[in-house]
Formats: C-alpha cells, structure tokens, sequence
C-alpha cells in the first residue's frame, strides 16, 4: 500500500506543480496538497501522513503552528520545512541532529523527491522528549527564527528551568537560574531531556543576546557535541557533570583529568553546593572555606576592596584554590602542596579558557 504525502504551501502553482511531477513515484506514495495552515491540520485530523512538507512562512497559520501540532498529536509523522537558509553550515547541523528535514527554495524536484524517500525510510523515534515529541531544542529555535515569531521558549529538564526569547525570529534573552545570555542559551542547547512549551507574543525582560542567532545555535550544538561525545567516550558520567552550565562542566571535566587534583567543589554565593568530586569533602570544610572567601571584602575592607581572582593556602599538606567562576566559587583540592609549573600553567590555561 502506497505511503501518503501532504504538501503544503499557499503557492497553489508550486503545489500543483509538485503534484503533477511527484506522480510518477506513485506506487510508493500518494500526494495530497492544500495551499493554508488550517486546512492542513483539517485533513490530518480526518488521515495519517506519512511525511508533511511544509513551507515555514505561509498567511495565517504558519508553518511552524502547523509542524508544532503535527508533533502533538502525530509524532511518527516526518516533516519536510521548506526555507530559505542563510548559512550552509547551520543546514547541514540540522539534518544532523533536529528530527526535522530541510530543503531549501528554490529546488529541484529531484532533491525534494529524495527527501520524502529519505524520510519514508529514517526512524521516527529521536527527538528531544518534551510536551511537544519528536523534536530537538534546535529544531524549535530554528523555527522560531525562520518564522520571524515573538515567544517565548520555556525549557525545565529535571529541577531546571531555563528560557529562551524570540522578538521578530531574532534570540534576545535567554536565562538559566541566575545564568543569563549567551551562557545560559548554551545551557540549555546541553540538555538532551526535558519538556517545553510555547507562550506566544511575549517579551524579555531584558535584551542579553545580539550574536547571530545562526552561529548561537551552530556553537551552542558543537559545545553540546563535545560533551556528549565526552559522556559516550567514558570520559564523565553524567551524575559526574557539575549542574550549573555547560562551560562550567567542561572546565570541571578538565580539571578533573588532571593527576594533580584530589577533588572539585562549585559553591554558590550562599553557600549551597552545587558540585564536589573526589576528597574535598573529606578533606576541608566547604562551606567554611566558600564563606571566607566570598566575604573577604567585607572583612578585609579597603585592604581589598574586591573579591581578589585567587585565593591559596595549605590544609594537611595539600593546596587548596579557589577562583571566582561566574556567579559561583569553584575550589579546587590539589594532592600535594606545592604545584609544578607545568600544572599551574595548564589549571591557568583551563581557567582562562573557560571565562573565569
């Protein structure tokens, strides 16, 4: 039994066009076209598609209203987005990692023709799980975009809660916790679990992000890819990450591969843990130690004014330091009490590296 194809576009040439054309490959699949958002999501409620092609900017419902309710309610279906790409780089991330298929206008009738044979193939079954499933974090921010849409993104994966803003397709604001901007962005571009939701026409409180929302998502997939590809090589478990964000992970994930370091602690300015490893808790008294630094200006005065970049002292023979990172401590927990060069220079290196 032929497979079933819906195609639309409020192009009516175009549609006719794609018909008449993709007929020829009727014993594999039947083409059906309708030219609006609406009647789309009318006959997907009366028939089962196998593959939807949609074009993303249509009148009315657009095309990402119309994916958004395909994957609610028919989540085995494969989308086909038809757009306009500016970066090749980002297309080709896409058909990567998103759940969704690309092509862009204008195109030859062979490559959207081997497209829907790809997708008639391919596994319905990856996808970022969420409220909406079958489709990745990228995908939906790509989408967003591309409509040139003003939303609001919410995110939670487990206790976490993040948010990402759209004002006419451009990312504006994006906040983890504290964690706002950019970082928070890559944040939770790293989470591969949770669920999320929409909330259409609503603004951020505050303008954080004016990159390019195209080379925002191309770093945020490789930062995320990097730790994945860390995870699957054995590297880090994944109750080993420290859960603040993602550059904080990977600085953790570094400074834990060193020889020289006995443990790892990420403190938040009230104190609260958010990470340890290894010995360090056995070795000094967290809390205490994140205490007195945090409050050095206030009890050292105008002998220093700020909190300095760098505190070090010795416990038991072994070296503690604490750095400054972001809105947190981090203390690090070294095996002896006097580092060589070599390691300074590579714990300096991973610092700075890292934006502490």
């Amino acid at each position: 039994m032929p497979k079933q194809v819906l195609i639309c576009d409020d192009e009516e040439t175009l549609t006719w066009s794609l018909a008449k054309s993709l007929s020829h490959d009727r014993e594999t699949y039947e083409v059906t076209t309708v030219n609006d958002g609406e009647t789309a999501l009318s006959i997907l409620d009366q028939q089962t598609f196998d593959v939807v092609v949609l074009d993303i900017r249509m009148p009315g419902m657009s095309g990402l209203d119309v994916l958004l309710r395909i994957k609610e309610t028919k989540p085995a279906t494969k989308v086909i987005m038809m757009t306009a790409y500016g970066s090749p780089d980002i297309k080709e991330k896409a058909k990567a990692r998103g759940s969704l298929f690309y092509i862009e206008k204008p195109f030859e009738i062979e490559q959207l023709r081997g497209l829907i044979l790809k997708a008639l193939k391919e596994d319905a079954a990856r996808g970022f799980a969420g409220s909406v499933s079958g489709l990745q974090l990228a995908d939906l921010i790509q989408m967003n975009c591309l409509s040139q849409m003003t939303t609001a993104l919410f995110v939670q994966k487990d206790n976490r809660k993040g948010c990402i803003y759209f004002e006419d397709g451009q990312m504006t604001h994006a906040e983890v916790g504290a964690i706002e901007g950019e970082e928070a962005l890559f944040t939770v571009l790293s989470w591969s679990t949770g669920i999320f939701k929409f909330v259409g026409g609503m603004k951020a409180p505050k303008n954080t992000i004016s990159t390019n929302w195209e080379y925002l998502l191309i770093e945020g997939m490789r930062r995320a890819d990097e730790m994945s590809l860390a995870l699957e090589r054995g590297e880090i478990e994944d109750d080993e990450i420290a859960p603040v964000d993602e550059s904080t992970r990977m600085l953790v994930k570094n400074l834990s591969s060193l020889n020289e370091c006995a443990g790892i602690a990420v403190v938040r300015s009230d104190q609260e843990i958010l990470f340890q490893s290894g010995n360090i808790t056995r070795e000094i008294n967290i809390p205490y130690v994140a205490r007195f630094y945090l409050n050095l200006p206030e009890a050292l005065g105008d002998i220093c004014p700020s909190r300095p970049k760098k505190v070090t002292f010795i416990d038991q023979g072994m070296l503690v330091i604490l750095y400054p990172f972001k809105i947190f401590a981090l203390i690090l927990l070294i095996k002896r009490s006097v580092l060589s060069q070599d390691a300074s220079s590579t714990i300096e290196r991973l610092i700075n590296r890292y934006e502490v």
